[in-house]
């Protein structure tokens, strides 16, 4: 008999190829954060800040000794910042849009 993939991990892949999907999107959006044109939510911004420096600092829940518990904690923290992108990235094209239509 087959593996079966669980319905709940297809859609947590789907944020993160949603993400690749909309990278021009992404780029754009965090051009227009740079310049200053497009606020992203505080929520959105502490994600990101926090979840890049606890992977890049060596100081972490769960030591990055520990083979494989070590990277897990770094993996999950990816992707919550993966999927709190891509709902930013949503928002991002939902003003885009409104823009356009003069609202």
């Amino acid at each position: 008999m087959g593996k079966f993939t669980p319905v709940r991990q297809v859609k947590n892949m789907r944020h993160a190829v949603d993400l690749f999907n909309n990278r021009k999107t992404l780029m754009q959006m965090l051009k227009e954060v740079f310049n200053g044109s497009y606020r992203m939510s505080f929520l959105s911004n502490m994600a990101v800040l926090l979840g890049v420096l606890y992977v890049l600092f060596p100081f972490d829940v769960i030591t990055d000794l520990i083979p494989v518990l070590g990277w897990a904690d770094d993996g999950f923290v990816i992707f919550l910042v993966v999927k709190r992108l891509q709902k930013e990235t949503q928002r991002f094209n939902r003003s885009k849009a409104m823009g356009r239509r003069g609202f």
